[in-house]
């Protein structure tokens, strides 16, 4: 069962990072709306941070397999990815379309972000194994909240609700239920076999 969900969540998780990375890195020209003209002028930011949460959310899933080997060094990468996520994730924040809920939401899911990723590693290098496993997920759910941003925005614009009506509530809906998902999921996070 663990298996197959973290299966499915590596899936879901490589799309998103692989489309994310395809549309922060391509023509600055084809940004969607109402991202385009910000996005154009900080290309720098967007990008840097696009192609960090994307290597978060392509190494995330195989952090949780360590018999695939090199896992500490795909550690580092994926924290990395999180230090500059959050880095550029901040000031991403401060721009947020949507007013301030959007701009409170994506700010306190970039802080979260980065205090999980230091904590994950602050208990590594106390080789608090367990306790670090159990940041680790909560980093990964807030990394996952990009792939659940995308899929609640699609549902939502599929069912007739305008981008601007749900984009306010889209940046909390994204990241806290991933988040409540993660707290359950830690009582049973034991080693996968």
């Amino acid at each position: 069962m663990k298996r197959g969900f973290l299966c499915l969540v590596f899936l879901v998780g490589m799309i998103t990072a692989l489309g994310s990375i395809h549309y922060v890195l391509g023509d600055p020209n084809h940004f969607s709306w109402p991202f385009l003209p910000k996005y154009q002028r900080h290309l720098v930011l967007v990008r840097t941070h696009g192609v960090a949460a994307a290597l978060t959310l392509l190494l995330g899933p195989l952090q949780f397999l360590p018999r695939l080997g090199f896992h500490r060094q795909r550690g580092q990468l994926y924290l990395l990815g999180v230090l500059l996520g959050t880095a550029t994730g901040i000031p991403m924040s401060l721009m947020a379309e949507g007013g301030f809920s959007s701009r409170a939401g994506f700010m306190v899911m970039s802080l979260l972000w980065g205090f999980t990723g230091f904590q994950a590693y602050r208990t590594i290098r106390l080789r608090r194994i367990s306790e670090h496993r159990v940041w680790v997920i909560r980093n990964f759910a807030l990394a996952f909240g990009a792939v659940a941003l995308r899929g609640y925005l699609h549902l939502m614009q599929d069912w007739g609700w305008s981008f601007y009506d749900i984009y306010p509530s889209a940046v909390w809906v994204c990241w806290v239920p991933v988040m409540i998902i993660a707290e359950f999921w830690i009582p049973n996070s034991g080693r996968l076999k």
